[in-house]
């Protein structure tokens, strides 16, 4: 069974579509705008989609380690905070 429902607040949509995965026999839940897409914890499928094909494009040398990241945001941080 197909069930359409039209929201006038689209912000409802992820109140609705957890309540609607709760119920057993669910197999999914889309919503239809201008296109149709399937939402995956409220993130359209296309995204992670293409999040995947770009990792695949990623290399080891592209990539930093945690504790880099964490050292850049924490000289970022005192830039930012330092006074001028």
């Amino acid at each position: 069974m197909i069930v359409n429902i039209e929201l006038e607040n689209s912000e409802d949509f992820a109140f609705i579509k957890q309540l609607l995965e709760k119920l057993k026999g669910v197999k999914s839940v889309s919503v239809q705008g201008e296109e149709e897409y399937e939402m995956i914890e409220g993130v359209p499928a296309h995204v992670f989609e293409a999040i995947e094909k770009y990792a695949d494009y990623v290399k080891e040398d592209d990539c930093i380690s945690s504790e880099e990241f964490f050292e850049n945001a924490r000289k970022k941080v005192c830039e930012l905070y330092s006074r001028k």
